[in-house]
């Protein structure tokens, strides 16, 4: 990941080769520099706003070069510089710009510099929407950045120059686009816009971080020195200045360069620290062969080219390291088309599930283990047949899938809607190549997806005592029969089944016998009987219950509870003698004196009950009727009354003459001569109360 960040930010400053020698890992560590090295002799100098670089001198073997800055025509800073040294102005720790001293040609009298300047954060964070313009501030090249379309992963911007002229660039999510600013006719200073896309929202907005260079070298003037006369914007023919290559080479690659009608051959034989590389002609024939350090260079004898290895670069894993090749002007490397290989690779998170279970994830990893880009990847996702997608998208997309990575691990789950065997696969993979040619490939099969179910269980249980019911009387220290029957309801025998069944029984305190029952695999369709002899043990009443205990195919065990199966009753029976009592009704002709002799033995307690008659009978009689049987009823009524008195007065002048009779009779036997004892007189008064 290291070596392909360090990359990725290195191809972006492919337009120049002017880096700070310690390894770049951000765009803030990033910076813009001129297009091109300036070559000076002894005395040349390079002006640009209130400042100038100038080479003073040298040492006697041309291994040290003095470099000295001014502002604004006063010395500032100086210092000697060997090759691959950094002159940081106004210091490291705040640059505003700064001289590399790249290479040194004795034999021609001159040495060659990279002018540059950090890039600073204009914007962090910015969101632009659909059709927003972005103008850099004053002080810099009014450009205008222009979002015009907007992916999922991608944004399209316009890029509106000084000059009035339109750049169309595409960026991909995580990647950057650079602008480069022209300073003369032949050197530009690059870049003027680096911009990084974070984040893409389809047809709506792009999040971006946006840089610029802490300086411009606007007004650049560059004066050669030495002998020659003043020559602004000097070019030094044939030497390797112009950076004509700055990516990844591998061991055993080979890298051609096409100069002046002579094709060349960067050929890297050996890497390490050390790494080894030779100069081949169009034939293959070597010219010359030589080493370069790690963050070091060479400059080739036999071909106008010169060699350079970042610091950090060299990647031992994959045998490749990062190159930079400077050639003349007008020389061309010609691009390296690299084959990608994607591997697509189909795993599940198990071959056997239960249908309405749990759902399968299904697992896509999609790597390339090749040494070329896979761009546009396509990733399309295999369902089989009786089963449905739950979650997931099913297509998946990838810009670009570097050498030696793979994509995030892409997961979805489907869900059987049907029991089984099934195939699971391929997984289907379209990208183009380097070269732009569109390669298919598809990645293993998962046979033998096998779908289960549980069927429907049921159970049923009698007992017997003479007869098979679920509810039988059986008398205590007596024996009964159980049987049970299993039943699985079912269509397909193969996949529908249960393991290892066994009946546990409830049998109360009322029975004595096995309480577990062995029933064994049960598969759809399938019905088993199991019987067993229980002795009661007393009287009262038993409810027989069990529980069903079993595995499912996936041996999971499962139980399921009949709590009420058979009623053993053992209680002994009781004989109750009820009387038969025999309602009879009266006839309608036996009725009248069937309610006289009720009125009559209720005594004086009946003449609620013959009012209560009177009310009912009372709405059947006609009107008239009804007062003719009031009067008749009155005379009847009052004759009573007339009879009853004249009764009770009878009776009482009875009962009087009597009493008067008797009350004579006491009176003659008094003794005469004074007044009769106390015993006598009580006596007297006792027979009077007996009478």
């Amino acid at each position: 990941m290291k070596m392909r960040k360090l990359a990725v930010i290195l191809i972006g400053l492919a337009f120049f080769a002017i880096l700070q020698p310690i390894e770049i890992v951000s765009a803030q560590e990033s910076y813009s520099g001129l297009s091109k090295m300036i070559g000076l002799k002894l005395g040349g100098y390079i002006e640009f706003g209130r400042y100038t670089v100038k080479f003073t001198d040298v040492d006697q073997d041309w291994t040290k070069a003095v470099i000295t800055i001014y502002e604004d025509g006063v010395k500032k800073a100086e210092e000697p510089l060997s090759v691959g040294d950094v002159l940081y102005y106004p210091s490291s720790a705040n640059v505003l710009f700064a001289v590399k001293l790249s290479w040194v040609a004795s034999y021609r009298e001159m040495v060659y510099l990279e002018l540059m300047t950090p890039l600073k954060l204009l914007k962090e964070n910015y969101k632009m929407t659909v059709g927003a313009t972005y103008t850099l501030p004053s002080g810099y090249p009014p450009y205008k950045i222009t979002l015009t379309e907007v992916t999922d992963n991608t944004a399209t911007f316009k890029i509106t120059t000084p000059s009035g002229s339109i750049i169309v660039r595409s960026v991909d999510e995580g990647k950057h686009l650079i602008v480069a600013y022209p300073i003369t006719s032949d050197i530009s200073q690059t870049p003027i816009i680096y911009l990084i896309l974070d984040d893409a929202v389809k047809d709506d907005y792009a999040i971006v971080d946006i840089y610029v260079p802490t300086l411009i070298f606007s007004g650049l003037k560059i004066v050669e020195g030495g002998n020659t006369s003043e020559k602004e914007n000097a070019q030094v023919v044939e030497e390797p200045t112009q950076l004509i290559y700055s990516d990844i080479l591998y061991v055993g690659e080979r890298l051609r360069v096409d100069y002046n009608g002579t094709t060349y051959q960067i050929y890297l034989a050996t890497l390490g620290y050390y790494s080894k590389f030779s100069i081949l002609d169009k034939a293959g024939k070597v010219l010359e062969t030589f080493t370069v350090k790690e963050g070091g260079s060479y400059t080739c004898t036999k071909a106008p080219l010169r060699v350079e290895i970042p610091p950090n670069s060299v990647d031992l894993e994959y045998n490749r390291t990062l190159v930079r090749v400077y050639a003349p002007p007008g020389a061309v490397a010609e691009p390296i088309i690299r084959e990608a290989k994607v591997i697509a690779e189909l795993s599940v998170s198990s071959r056997a599930l239960l249908l309405d279970g749990e759902e399968l994830i299904v697992f896509i990893n999609v790597r390339n283990d090749g040494r070329g880009n896979a761009f546009r990847v396509k990733v399309v996702a295999p369902l089989p047949n009786d089963f449905e997608l739950k979650s997931g998208i099913g297509v998946w997309t990838l810009s670009t899938l570097d050498p030696f990575s793979e994509m995030p691990v892409l997961v979805y789950t489907i869900k059987p809607t049907k029991v089984g065997t099934y195939s699971l696969g391929p997984v289907k993979v379209e990208y183009y190549n380097e070269a732009g040619k569109k390669i298919s490939v598809t990645s293993n099969t998962i046979d033998k997806i096998v779908v289960y179910a549980i069927p429907r269980l049921e159970l049923k249980a009698v007992a017997y005592n003479g007869t098979w019911s679920n509810y039988v009387r059986a008398k205590a220290n007596s024996t009964i029969r159980l049987r049970f029957t299993v039943s699985a309801a079912g269509t397909d025998p193969t996949y529908e089944f249960v393991k290892n069944a066994t009946l546990i029984l409830k049998l109360g305190n009322a029975l004595d016998g096995e309480e577990t029952l062995y029933i064994g695999d049960l598969a759809a369709g399938e019905e088993k009987v199991v019987e067993g002899e229980y002795l009661v043990l007393g009287e009262g009443i038993s409810i027989v219950g069990a529980t069903l205990r079993y595995q499912d195919p996936l041996g999971n065990w499962h139980e399921q509870e009949f709590p009420n199966l058979v009623l053993i009753n053992s209680v002994p029976p009781t004989v109750i003698v009820k009387e038969k009592v025999i309602e009879k009704w009266p006839t309608p002709e036996d009725l009248p004196e069937y309610i006289d002799s009720v009125l009559a033995s209720m005594g004086n307690s009946s003449s609620t009950l013959a009012e209560e008659i009177m009310n009912v009978t009372a709405k059947y009689v006609p009107q008239e009727e009804k007062k003719d049987r009031i009067k008749i009823l009155l005379s009847i009524l009052l004759t009573v009354f007339l009879v009853t008195t004249v009764a009770f007065g009878t009776m009482m002048l009875k009962y009087k003459g009597e009493y008067e009779k008797l009350r004579e009779k006491l009176r003659r036997k008094s003794r005469p001569g004074g007044l009769p004892k106390k015993e006598e007189q009580g006596y007297k008064e006792e027979g009077i109360e007996k009478v």
